[in-house]
């Protein structure tokens, strides 16, 4: 039995006030102690200590506004357990809506309940003890060696002793028992009849745990008398539960008498809770228990499998609107699910990021309370963050998909909505590669140089790839004019340099380490550099990473990456003629030879003791260098240095570093030089001279010994 949502009703109150004040929150065990009021003046009384603490403004107001300031203020002694500013916010009271007479009787209601006569210390409390509060209704106590609990309200400082009492500080607002009239009996199930109101018109078929029961006879009858146990007929209840008042599961409550029942925290909703007529042992039945709903956060902690989203809520400062009053529907995505799909909330360390984890956990999120039954195939629905999701339901199996996430577990319901659990993270349909560098409108230049390339289209394929994108700025500081490629060649550079920037399979930033390389789709490798500045690629940096598409990932690049010179690999080189260095490493070896034209000649030498090389000069042990002329480059202990000869000539060299030691050589091409022609001058006048014939003859054959001895020399 026992049913319907139930809210704070009196004698006294008014059922118009159901809707004033909200659900009040369980105290959880020993929350952190709030600022004390220890040191309180005892010569001030109450009303007055409590307006100083500075966490007890709500009360005081809640007081002066029911005119119970004065009666505080009074001789007393008093003992008040007095809420704090949060518990009041945690219960939803709004002083400003207590506006009428009846309002305001319900307020000083709920103040008296927190009032004892008499001075209470916190050591005269007993566990399980009870009192009668200064309204009439009952509280109870639960004592432990750690904490002390006013019905269900933890006291966080006791024992603030004031010139007229005392005050003891509760972490919760306490609400009055709720009243419960009780029918006369019948023999005949359901044998009694419960009403929240004395006209005996508000049936109420449930017990909601998370209260205190104030059980009465309606209209006083005499007969039946009434009782309930945790246990069994006739039988005391456990000490789960505390009953106070009149009345035992013997001799039951008749006429004008009442008993309140306590709820502690061993008694769960699953346990029974019978309520019998103590005469007839036929007339017995079991109330239906109830508790609230959590909210939809502590739906889901409770379920374990469910840490990375409430870390991931925490981390986007959305638990608080996830405890609203909603009604919202949350798609919930498991443990495993932020797994697999790579999120680690640590690298969600700036505005920018966090506002994206924002948006990515809103689209998990529908308005409103949408239960398994209400989704339909194709259904579309526009999610909290604004962007529409599309449903889709199997017409054999009846599974539910959101987007490309399927629902496991349907309709877990919370106080504010419901939970579906989801396997995966529910992500907006997210375009191709191309289409997401067109959206980010700085990299018009790559989509146009892929567009030209013809390689939009590879790129929109299922890949998936890593596009290490560079922006509008980077093709500018490159100099790429994209109009000059305007050729088969050109556009097969085109080609070679985008590709260069695109590796096969789908690489987040998490996975480069330093030094570590990829070999990209041009078949080049690009080289990792990952320090505590950042990621670069080659020497481009990573401004923006992980930029997902569907079809793979995009890292932003502050620059345009150029593939390496392709290597052209010299053909192997016949040498007709080596030459190397002497023994004693001032002469080359041979210093002379001859060779005909189109023969190389290779100059080769391994770990000489000494640095040679090969510098072609003007002539025979010429010391002036033939500008532009063959030579083997700076001089070094090994040399590995050829020239082909095409024509006749006569190539004179030496040794730079040993060129004052006359370290010289000469290579015969073909015939050589050709030599001058000897031209003889007539002279007229003289050739009938006497003695002409003579002196032409000695002449002649000095010059012949003179160009033997010459041409000898040069063969040495």
């Amino acid at each position: 039995m026992f049913g319907n949502k139930m809210v704070y009703t009196h004698a006294k109150r008014c059922v118009a006030m159901q809707r004033k004040i909200s659900t009040i929150f369980v105290a959880l065990l020993l929350l952190s102690a709030l600022p004390t009021i220890a040191t309180a003046d005892e010569t001030k009384d109450i009303p007055t200590n409590a307006s100083e603490t500075g966490v007890h403004n709500s009360l005081v107001a809640a007081l002066t506004q029911a005119g119970l300031a004065s009666t505080l203020s009074g001789d007393g002694p008093f003992t008040v357990f007095a809420p704090t500013d949060q518990a009041f916010a945690d219960a939803g009271i709004d002083l400003a809506s207590f506006d009428t007479d009846e309002e305001n009787a319900t307020l000083v209601d709920i103040l008296t309940y927190h009032v004892v006569s008499g001075t209470v210390m916190s050591s005269d409390l007993t566990d399980a003890g009870t009192t009668d509060a200064l309204n009439g209704d009952k509280l109870s106590f639960t004592v432990t060696n750690t904490e002390v609990k006013v019905n269900d309200a933890v006291v966080t400082t006791a024992d603030v002793v004031s010139s007229n009492g005392v005050i003891h500080v509760i972490d919760t607002v306490l609400m009055p028992p709720v009243d419960v009239y009780v029918s006369d009996g019948s023999m005949s199930s359901p044998y009694f009849e419960f009403y929240t109101d004395a006209a005996g018109t508000n049936a109420i078929t449930e017990i909601d745990i998370s209260k205190n029961y104030k059980f009465q006879r309606l209209n006083n009858p005499s007969t039946h008398p009434f009782y309930l146990s945790d246990v069994d007929y006739n039988t005391d209840s456990t000490e789960h539960m505390i009953i106070a008042g009149d009345g035992t599961s013997s001799a039951g409550i008749s006429d004008n008498e009442s008993f309140t029942v306590f709820f502690r925290d061993q008694f769960v909703v699953q346990d029974n809770l019978q309520y019998f007529c103590t005469v007839h042992n036929n007339m017995i039945d079991s109330f239906t228990l109830t508790e609230p709903l959590p909210d939809i956060p502590t739906v889901a902690a409770s379920t374990n499998i469910h840490t990375s989203l409430i870390a991931a809520l925490t981390h986007a400062d959305l638990v608080t609107t996830l405890q609203g009053e909603g009604p919202f529907t949350v798609f919930a995505p498991t443990d495993q699910a932020f797994i697999d799909a790579g999120i680690d909330l640590s690298t969600f360390d700036t505005d920018e990021e966090n506002e994206t984890l924002v948006d990515m956990l809103l689209y998990h999120v529908l308005p409103g309370e949408v239960p398994a039954s209400a989704v339909t195939d194709g259904l579309v629905a526009q999610m909290a963050n604004g962007e529409n999701a599309t449903f889709t339901v199997d017409s054999e199996s009846g599974v539910i998909m959101i987007q490309d996430a399927t629902v496991t577990t349907g309709n877990v319901f919370a106080s504010n909505g419901i939970v579906h659990i989801v396997d995966k993270l529910v992500l907006p349909s997210t375009p191709d590669i191309p289409a997401t560098a067109q959206s980010t409108g700085v990299h018009n230049s790559l989509v146009a140089a892929l567009t030209q390339a013809n390689l939009v289209t590879t790129l929109q394929g299922d890949g998936p790839f890593t596009v290490f994108a560079p922006t509008d700025q980077a093709f500018i500081d490159a100099g790429i004019d994209l109009s000059t490629f305007d050729t088969d060649d050109e556009i097969a550079t085109l080609v070679d340099i985008l590709t260069y920037h695109v590796v096969p399979g789908q690489i987040m930033s998490t996975e480069l380490v330093d030094g570590g390389t990829a070999q990209t789709v041009n078949t080049d490798e690009i080289t990792f550099t990952v320090s505590a500045d950042g990621v670069m690629v080659n020497g481009a940096n990573v401004t923006l990473a992980d930029v997902t598409a569907s079809n793979g990932v995009i890292h932003v690049i502050d620059k345009v990456l150029m593939p390496p010179a392709d290597v052209v690999e010299e053909p192997a080189v016949t040498c007709d003629l080596t030459i190397g260095i002497t023994s004693d490493g001032y002469g080359f070896s041979p210093a002379s030879a001859a060779i005909e034209v189109g023969k190389t000649v290779c100059w080769k030498w391994t770990d000489e003791d000494m640095a040679h090389n090969v510098k072609e000069v003007t002539g025979q042990k010429s010391t002036t260098y033939v500008e532009n002329g063959v030579y083997s480059g700076e001089q070094s202990t090994t040399v590995d240095f050829h020239h082909t000869f095409t024509e006749d000539t006569v190539f004179y060299y030496a040794c730079v570093p040993h060129i004052s030691m006359e370290m010289f050589g000469k290579i015969t091409v073909g015939e050589g030089n050709p030599e001058p022609a000897v031209v003889e001058k007539e002279d007229k006048k003289e050739e009938n001279t006497p003695g002409f014939l003579g002196l032409t003859a000695i002449i002649a054959t000095l010059g012949a010994v003179l160009v033997a001895r010459m041409r000898q020399e040069e063969d040495q």
